[in-house]
């Protein structure tokens, strides 16, 4: 039998998500991609994803177009030793290790008017019981609430650590972010919700204490001792990490299926601008002792919400 089209989409998405590439469900599954113990290469499955699925859907064919363009864009290297991808489309934050995906949570991102960045940067360190440095958009509001249980320090408002400091117990620090973070909550309640574009730009992980327990080669009970004496404390991950927030419509899920996401910015639509993007560069390289230094030392200006 010579291959048709649609005998070779079925045969790399399955029929019954053929069925639905006609745009019937807004979460999409499109197929297998090699299993979550095997190495990532979403590139290859995307690409082939993209010469087989039907002209007729239209919205899957542009999500897959859109997130090859941000992957090139971004310079997203599945290659490196370890890795963060937050996907701004899906609301998951995944973390790989040479390759292979060793950690997904649900995340809160920013809302439609106070939307997550696209951003390609590094971790800089691991703050426990971080304090809330109110942004000054929103400082008058709170003042005018009466500001119970924060200080003023240095001409800040100031939020000590604790369980309503909506930073949450870990803050991940991230370097040139202006502003943005990987951090806690004081309201885990939000991430039952289907829908989570909800923050004012940074980045809510619902599983931090695991995440960050990856990130300093610990385990999470170690990091919930640590935040339970309250005090704050900076630590650099002993291994370089980089970290993409990118908006990747077209994304695998846990189970390995290729799965279209929803369009929370409207980015895919057309005739939409190409998503604006920055890349950091890699930081010099620094001593333990120098990094914790710079990190303790850097002024949190922190906007969690």
């Amino acid at each position: 039998m010579i291959p048709t089209r649609r005998s070779l989409a079925v045969a790399l998405l399955g029929a019954s998500s053929l069925a639905t590439a006609v745009g019937l469900r807004p979460r999409m599954a499109l197929g297998q991609v090699t299993p979550a113990t095997g190495s990532l290469d979403v590139r290859a499955r995307l690409l082939q994803a993209q010469l087989v699925t039907p002209v007729a859907a239209r919205q899957v064919r542009i999500g897959l177009d859109r997130t090859l363009e941000r992957l090139n864009d971004l310079a997203i290297d599945f290659s490196a030793p370890r890795l963060i991808v937050v996907n701004i489309a899906s609301a998951e934050v995944i973390a790989y290790e040479d390759g292979r995906e060793v950690l997904r949570s649900r995340v809160v991102v920013g809302a439609g008017r106070t939307r997550t960045p696209q951003l390609a940067t590094f971790v800089t360190s691991v703050r426990c019981n971080p304090p809330w440095y109110v942004p000054a958009s929103i400082e008058p509001e709170i003042r005018a609430a009466g500001a119970v249980g924060f200080r003023t320090i240095n001409g800040h408002l100031v939020q000590p650590p604790g369980p309503r400091n909506p930073l949450g117990p870990i803050r991940i620090g991230l370097q040139d972010s202006d502003g943005i973070f990987l951090h806690g909550t004081s309201n885990p309640e939000l991430f039952a919700r289907s829908g989570r574009a909800l923050s004012h730009g940074c980045v809510r992980v619902e599983r931090i204490f695991e995440l960050a327990a990856w990130l300093l080669d610990t385990m999470p009970p170690v990091l919930r001792a640590t935040v339970a004496t309250g005090r704050t404390t900076d630590t650099v991950p002993p291994t370089e990490v980089q970290v993409v927030l990118a908006y990747l419509t077209v994304w695998p899920a846990a189970d390995g299926r290729l799965v279209h996401h929803s369009d929370p910015y409207g980015l895919d639509q057309p005739g939409s601008r190409r998503a604006a993007y920055r890349r950091i560069m890699r930081p010099p390289t620094q001593t333990p002792a120098d990094a914790e230094a710079a990190a303790a030392a850097a002024t949190p200006q922190d906007d969690p919400l």
